[in-house]
C-alpha cells in the first residue's frame, strides 16, 4: 500500500479506536440523565444500557479475529463500523428503553468487530520494525479518547443525553469513508468458530448478570432468581464443552493450561468488577447525590481517566516485573475503596477525598490493567499472544458487567451517600482480590525451569489499553 493509502488507513483505525473507547465514558456520566427521560424504569432494567454492550463485546471479542481471517479484515472492519453507526443512531432516536437496550447490544457486537480488525489492518502495512509504534500510536488515541471520554459526556448529556449516541454516527462516516481507496487482502484459510458457543457465552453471562442485579428485589428464595443462576450454569458448562469439543471453538481454552494465564484471567474479572462500581458508582455519586450538572461531573471525574492514562504509560516503560504492577495497582483500588467507604459524606467537605479517591483508583486502574495483561500473555507462547489478550479482555468486560450489576443490586436509585457505602467496600474486595491474583502471576519459563526476568516480562505491552 503507498504511503497515501497507509494514511488513510492510520485515520481510520485511530477513529474506529476512538469510537471504541469513547462510548464507556460518555454513557456512565449521562446514565443519570437517561434514567430521568425514563423514570417507569427500574434501576435494574437502566443496568442493561450498560451491559447489553458489555456482554455483546464481551461474547464476541475472541471469535471476531477468526471471522476476520475467513471473511477479511476489511470487509468485517467496515460491517463492525456500519453497525456501530447503526446502533448509534437507533440508540438517538430510541422512544423506549428496550429499544435503547437492543441499541446498546448492537453497538457491543460493532465494536467487537472493530477492535481487533482496526489493528489488525493497521499491523498488516508496516514492517514488523515499526509495529510498536504503530500499537502505541492506536493506543494512545483509545487513551486520550478515554481521557476526553467524561467531560465529552457531561457537555452533551447536559444538553441532550441522545447527542453522546449522535456524536458517534459522523465518526463511523468518516472512518468508513477513510477506508472507500483500499482493497481487501486474501483471505486466510480459516474455519468459523463456533457461534453457538458465542450463543452460549452471551447467554451465561447475561442470566448471571440477570441474577445478580435482580437478586435484592427478587429475594433468595425467588424462583426466578435461582432459574437464572441454573440458566447461566447450564449455559457455561455447555459453552466450555464445545470448546473442547469443536474443531474452531469460540474461545481456544488452551490458553487456561497456563497456570499464570488462568490467574491473570480471574484476577482482570475480579479487578473490573470493582472498576466497574468505581467507574459508575462515582459517576451516579456526584449527579445523583451531590446533585452536580453532568458537565461539571464531567469535568471532575476526568481526573480519574486522565490518573489511569498517565500511570499507564509509566507501567509500560517501568522494570518492575507484571505481578507487581498488578499487585500495586489492585492495593491502591483497595486504598480508594477504604478511602470512601470511610470518608466520603454527601456534605461539600467531602469533596477532596473523592477526587483523592478518583486518582487513587485511576492510577490503579492503569497501572492493574498492564500488570494483568503483561502477566497473563507473557508465559504463553508467541503464536497464543493474540488469543490470550483476547480472552483477557474478554475477561475484563465480564468483571464490568458484573460489577455494573452489583452495583445497581446494592444502591438502587442511589440518591443518598450511605447506600454508596457497601459499593466502596466491595470495591475494595474486588482490589484485595487483584492482589490476592498477583501474587501468583509467574514468569515465562525458560529453559530448565529458568523464569524471564521482571524486565522482559514487563517488556510484554498490553495491545488495547481502554482504561
Amino acid at each position: 500500500m503507498e504511503e497515501s493509502g497507509r494514511s488513510w488507513l492510520l485515520a481510520a483505525t485511530l477513529l474506529a479506536s476512538v469510537l471504541a473507547s469513547l462510548d464507556l465514558f460518555v454513557v456512565n456520566l449521562a446514565f443519570a440523565s437517561i434514567s430521568a427521560s425514563f423514570p417507569e424504569a427500574a434501576p435494574q432494567t437502566m443496568s442493561w444500557i450498560l451491559n447489553a454492550y458489555g456482554i455483546a463485546f464481551a461474547a464476541l471479542l475472541v471469535p471476531s479475529g477468526r471471522l476476520a481471517d475467513r471473511f477479511g479484515r476489511l470487509r468485517l472492519f467496515r460491517f463492525g463500523l456500519g453497525l456501530f453507526a447503526a446502533g448509534s443512531l437507533l440508540a438517538a432516536v430510541a422512544p423506549g428503553i428496550g429499544v435503547l437496550i437492543g441499541a446498546r447490544g448492537l453497538q457491543g457486537v460493532g465494536a467487537a468487530l472493530i477492535v481487533p480488525t482496526s489493528l489488525a489492518l493497521l499491523l498488516a502495512q508496516y514492517q514488523q520494525s515499526r509495529h510498536k509504534q504503530m500499537v502505541s500510536i492506536w493506543s494512545a488515541s483509545g487513551s486520550v479518547a478515554a481521557a476526553a471520554g467524561p467531560v465529552l459526556g457531561g457537555l452533551l448529556s447536559s444538553y441532550d443525553w441522545r447527542w453522546i449516541f449522535v456524536i458517534n454516527v459522523p465518526i463511523a462516516i468518516v472512518a468508513l469513508l477513510s477506508t472507500i481507496s483500499m482493497k481487501e487482502e486474501p483471505r486466510q484459510e480459516a474455519k468459523t468458530p463456533d457461534l453457538v458457543g458465542v450463543g452460549l457465552l452471551a447467554v451465561g453471562i447475561g442470566a448471571l448478570v440477570a441474577a445478580l442485579s435482580y437478586a435484592t428485589d427478587w429475594g433468595l428464595g425467588s424462583p426466578r432468581l435461582w432459574t437464572m443462576v441454573v440458566a447461566s450454569l447450564a449455559a457455561t458448562v455447555w459453552f466450555i464443552r464445545r470448546c473442547l469439543v469443536q474443531g474452531s471453538p469460540a474461545v481456544d481454552l488452551r490458553v487456561f493450561s497456563t497456570a499464570s494465564f488462568s490467574v491473570a484471567a480471574v484476577g482482570m474479572a475480579g479487578f473490573y468488577i470493582g472498576f466497574a462500581i468505581m467507574l459508575l458508582g462515582g459517576s451516579l455519586f456526584l449527579t445523583s447525590v451531590w446533585g452536580w450538572s453532568p458537565l461539571v461531573a464531567g469535568l471532575g471525574f476526568a481526573v480519574g481517566p486522565g490518573t489511569a492514562v498517565a500511570a499507564a504509560l509509566l507501567a509500560g516503560r517501568t522494570r518492575l516485573s507484571p505481578r507487581w504492577l498488578a499487585g500495586l495497582g489492585s492495593a491502591l483500588f483497595v486504598l480508594g475503596g477504604a478511602l470512601w467507604a470511610l470518608l466520603l459524606g454527601a456534605g461539600a467537605e467531602s469533596v477532596p477525598v473523592m477526587f483523592a479517591g478518583l486518582a487513587v483508583t485511576g492510577a490503579g486502574a492503569g497501572v492493574a490493567q498492564t500488570g494483568f495483561l503483561a502477566g497473563g500473555v507473557s508465559p504463553l507462547p508467541p503464536e497464543s499472544y493474540a488469543t490470550g489478550t483476547g480472552v483477557l479482555n474478554t475477561a475484563r468486560q465480564i468483571g464490568s458487567a458484573l460489577g455494573v450489576a452489583a452495583l445497581i443490586a446494592i444502591v438502587g436509585a442511589g440518591t443518598n451517600a450511605s447506600s454508596y457505602q457497601l459499593a466502596w467496600i466491595v470495591l475494595s474486595c474486588s482490589g484485595l482480590a487483584g492482589v490476592l491474583s498477583a501474587l501468583l502471576i509467574r514468569g515465562r519459563s525458560r529453559g530448565a525451569g529458568t523464569t524471564a526476568d521482571a524486565g522482559d516480562a514487563a517488556s510484554v505491552r498490553p495491545i488495547d489499553v481502554e482504561v
